[in-house]
């Protein structure tokens, strides 16, 4: 395991512990893949990730732009993965219950005092074609020492 995909996971563990809504939505996500500035993980949906309509809940895409913001600073060798500024999600295309979701979180800038993310939620289609489900932006305040 690469030390970029270590510190994700250590960043999620130590996150996971102390935020019951990401333990609760995110209790069976795989992270498996990461380098400097950039992770993948992937989550199958469950019955607590769908609103009303039987379809992926809007909160569950605003909370995965939210952690995955954090996660992608980790990625880059950073501790503490900030406090949100600002957060903005695009809501695509949706899910249902059994739809296998890939994200990915990628740091675009890191600078000293601000990091800005882009994170994306994607599925397969069973034609297997990929569709962005939704896509956010999300913007933390950092102290890098």
């Amino acid at each position: 395991m690469g030390s970029e995909l270590r510190r994700v996971q250590e960043a999620w563990e130590r996150i996971r512990a102390n935020s019951p809504i990401y333990a609760f939505l995110l209790n069976d996500i795989d992270i498996y893949n990461a380098e400097r500035g950039v992770f993948l993980a992937q989550i199958q949906v469950a019955s607590h990730h769908l609103n009303s309509k039987g379809t992926l809940h809007g909160v569950f895409s605003a909370c995965v732009t939210d952690w995955a913001g954090g996660l992608a600073i980790a990625s880059c060798g950073l501790d503490s993965t900030g406090v949100s500024t600002d957060i903005h999600v695009n809501y695509l295309s949706t899910a249902a219950i059994g739809d296998w979701l890939e994200i990915e979180g990628r740091a675009n800038k890191v600078g000293k005092s601000l990091a800005f993310t882009t994170i994306t939620i994607s599925k397969r289609t069973e034609s297997g074609q990929t569709v962005i489900v939704a896509q956010g932006t999300h913007t933390k305040y950092i102290k890098v020492r």
